[in-house]
């Protein structure tokens, strides 16, 4: 092999580790795992005190412009809402890479997560009554874990979030979703195959849906989410739950 070839190689084999800071691998923790693979949610709408109600739900996110490259992913979970207010769930995923350049730590990986969302206030319509006196505001308080193996260089991803939901719905048959989240999130070690976290970061995430969309189960909504930190892109997805009313 000539100088020049071997000088390539092993150019492009050491770019992966020698490039990234510990803020470029923090990011890109949080794109691997469903804060930031997957697109973002609403708070669930409120229902009767009386009854759990199971959830299922069906997500593909896609993330463009960011410093690995192109993203996608699809989920499957699974959320079961306490007396119609506050909900737990679980979600399983998965995500392929469309890198930029020929890496060697830019592999498709499986990914989990759990949330706990916590409905704090649930009113009339506050803010939307000059469209619909019959608007629901709710606002709420979640707090996120995930968790991807083997996806960074052979390593694990670990991550957290704390957000501030809140949404709004529109008119009584079929009912327009809004919802704005702020919140912070960061990386952590992960107990095995991890490597030290590298800090934290600002999102926000907005979106619009459609509830009760042909029957009283069935909800889809469009998101979008931006982690402020340079390289994060911009993430974008569609979301569908069908709720086992009782």
């Amino acid at each position: 092999m000539k100088p020049r070839h071997l000088l390539l190689a092993l150019t492009i084999v050491a770019h992966p580790v020698a490039a990234q800071t510990a803020g470029e691998l923090h990011l890109r923790r949080l794109l691997s795992v469903p804060l930031g693979a997957l697109p973002p949610q609403a708070m669930l709408m409120p229902a009767s005190r009386n009854h759990n109600y199971w959830v299922a739900r069906l997500q593909a996110g896609s993330q463009w412009n960011n410093i690995v490259g192109d993203l996608a992913t699809t989920a499957l979970g699974v959320d079961l809402q306490w007396r119609g207010g506050s909900s737990l769930g679980l979600t399983a995923g998965y995500q392929w890479a469309d890198c930029q350049q020929t890496t060697s730590d830019c592999p498709a990986h499986a990914m989990i997560g759990g949330r706990a969302r916590f409905n704090l206030v649930t009113g009339g319509p506050t803010v939307a009554s000059f469209i619909d006196n019959s608007a629901t505001t709710t606002v709420g308080a979640e707090f996120g874990m995930g968790y991807a193996a083997n996806a960074i260089g052979g390593r694990n991803a670990c991550a957290f979030d704390l957000g501030a939901p809140v949404s709004v719905s529109l008119f009584q048959r079929i009912r327009l979703l809004t919802f704005l989240t702020p919140g912070f999130a960061w990386d952590a070690r992960c107990i095995v195959s991890g490597s030290a976290p590298g800090g934290a970061s600002t999102f926000l995430a907005a979106g619009f849906g459609l509830q009760q969309l042909g029957s009283r189960s069935l909800d889809v909504s469009f998101g979008v989410q931006r982690i402020f930190r340079r390289g994060a892109g911009v993430q974008l997805g569609v979301n569908v739950t069908y709720v086992r009313l009782p």
